[in-house]
């Protein structure tokens, strides 16, 4: 394992410990919080149930029963147990059941404590009935009577928030890790395709080099040649200056697609306009004319159906020329088609001719830079090996797509979908 897998992992995991450890600390502070205001809650109505059973104590002679009922009627109003206990700690009320029939409560804390006149609570597991519950204890003193009431909530509510709050903390660090861990993998993508970007640079810039650097050699040779004595003979020196020239316009010809090929990858095409796409083919197939070879014929029949698409007339010109110029060059028989159609939500191209086709790995590769089917025939025919390039970058340039199908000996189809929308 690398350095860098190991940083990104170690960061994960960094990541996930400090979150649970930030929500332990978190909960376990605002629990504790919880439960002493929940205390004191609790102590507070313990309180004022003893002053309300003083009060109804006052008007009832026997004070037995009314302790027995006042038990069992605030323990059923407000869902908690209520226990009245004499000094010796004895049961006198119990809303749970009779009182006699309980076991002396001398013994819990709570109640020594309010027998001793300290209003307190505490919060213990019950051993009656398994489950946690605050009890709140305070003096009653009535007359003759000394004793304490106590009161008993279930905490089962509290303790649930803390299960709940693990699940959520453990769903919580479930989600980060699961974030953290698209972060690498998103973070892995990124430089695999920054990698990939260097790798087209370096490959563009070696590839550019190359190709400006043969037609140079071939003018610098030819010069030197014509320095040397050529250019006295004057049919030698004619044909020097035609194939100079030609490599010259082909030095231009690459700049100018290299040039495009930026300014396209940029996205630069501030000027869009609705275009009448008839119009454009008729204007590409004009001047095309002179290119077609005695035996081929480029066909195209307008369908006045065709919507305009707004875009910027150049583009599309520039594209489809490299298309029907790539479709004349391949083809020594046959026809270079144009098909130009609408559908509800795309504009469609296809650029069809009867040329030398191509194999199935040569199609994966043919909108590559500097990619060439056959490499002595299009420099011999001029090609810069960026035309196709271009057209896909062009097609991206307005969010659409280009695909190719071809069989070698037969020709090729290149159909280009370009979304009104």
């Amino acid at each position: 394992m690398d350095l860098k897998k190991k940083f990104l992992i170690g960061y994960a995991v960094a990541a996930v410990v400090a979150l649970l450890a930030f929500q332990y600390a978190f909960w376990s502070n605002g629990f504790s919080y919880l439960e002493k205001q929940s205390e004191a809650g609790y102590l507070t109505q313990a309180e004022m149930l003893r002053d309300i059973l003083l009060a109804e104590m006052a008007k009832d002679a026997d004070q037995t029963e009314a302790l027995e009922e006042f038990a069992g009627r605030y323990g059923e109003k407000y869902g908690i147990r209520i226990t009245i206990i004499d000094e010796e700690g004895n049961v006198l009320g119990e809303s749970g059941g009779p009182g006699p029939a309980l076991s002396n409560h001398l013994d819990r804390e709570e109640v020594r404590k309010a027998l001793a006149g300290e209003s307190n609570s505490i919060i213990r597991r019950s051993a009656t009935f398994g489950l946690d519950y605050c009890y709140c204890a305070v003096p009653l003193t009535a007359g003759g009577f000394r004793g304490v009431i106590r009161t008993a909530i279930p905490m089962e509510e509290l303790r649930n928030m803390d299960d709940e709050f693990l699940r959520s903390t453990l769903f919580a660090a479930a989600i980060l890790l699961l974030l953290v861990l698209s972060l690498v993998m998103y973070f892995r993508k990124y430089v695999s395709a920054m990698k990939a970007v260097e790798k087209q640079r370096r490959e563009f810039v070696s590839n550019v080099t190359h190709e400006l650097k043969t037609p140079l050699t071939s003018i610098r040779g030819f010069v030197e040649t014509l320095k040397n004595g050529a250019i006295e003979d004057v049919d030698c020196a004619g044909r020097f200056l035609d194939i100079i020239d030609i490599e010259t316009e082909r030095l231009g010809n690459l700049i100018d697609d290299t040039l495009l090929l930026s300014e396209i990858e940029n996205k630069k095409d501030v000027r869009q306009e609705p275009c009448d796409v008839n119009e454009v083919i008729g204007e590409v197939t004009e001047l095309l004319a002179p290119r077609v070879k005695p035996h081929v014929r480029l066909i195209f029949t307008p369908d006045p159906g065709v919507r305009p698409f707004t875009c910027n007339r150049d583009r599309l010109k520039q594209l489809l020329i490299n298309l029907v110029d790539n479709g004349l060059k391949a083809t020594e028989f046959g026809a270079v088609t144009i098909v130009c159609k609408s559908t509800a939500s795309h504009l469609i191209l296809e650029i069809s001719d009867t040329g030398i086709g191509m194999e199935a790995e040569q199609t994966e590769r043919i909108f590559e830079r500097f990619y060439r089917v056959d490499k002595g025939r299009s420099r011999a025919q001029g090609g810069t090996g960026l035309g196709l390039s271009i057209v896909k970058h062009i097609a991206e340039l307005y969010r659409g797509s280009i695909r190719v199908e071809s069989k070698l000996g037969e020709g090729s189809t290149f159909r280009v979908e370009l979304p009104y929308f």
